[in-house]
């Protein structure tokens, strides 16, 4: 086995730890004003403006099939390239910048389509590890509305 270890930006959603590996994210940034997109798919917050750009954001939690909660000071977006787009991906908090050792890395239990790619498991610490194509891979973010 191979005791390589890749850099994760590990986050919080619904008391659950989530990570994804760093070389994904372009930035991240505390909560800003997001514009709600009325008709829009389910899963979108809205969008915000970043350096001239319109991103817009996804919550985890909606795709995740959590429960939606306030944004708050802790809320986090994270900024990814999705599909040639940048995206932000609204999560509760993110908790740290990790390397994960590849020798507490076990394949996920299961996973429909592929959107988890292991669990990270070291004392009493459990982080899904995300593969983000997979589980933003049938929202199409040139087509908000439904």
């Amino acid at each position: 086995m191979s005791q390589t270890n890749e850099q994760y930006i590990v986050f919080v959603v619904n008391n659950s730890l989530y990570g994804i590996p760093i070389h994904e994210v372009s930035e991240i940034i505390r909560i800003q004003t997001v514009n709600w997109i009325p008709n829009s798919r389910e899963e979108f917050l809205g969008i915000f403006h970043l350096r001239d750009k319109v991103i817009p954001v996804i919550s985890l939690r909606r795709i995740l099939s959590e429960t939606e909660k306030e944004l708050d000071s802790k809320t986090r977006i994270i900024v990814i390239h999705s599909g040639g787009k940048q995206i932000g991906i609204a999560v509760d908090e993110v908790d740290q910048v990790m390397f994960l050792p590849q020798q507490h890395i076990s394949p996920p239990p299961h996973s429909r389509n592929g959107w988890m790619t292991g669990v990270y498991h070291h004392q009493e610490t459990i982080i899904a590890l995300l593969n983000l194509d997979s589980l933003l891979g049938n929202i199409d973010v040139n087509q908000v509305l439904v």
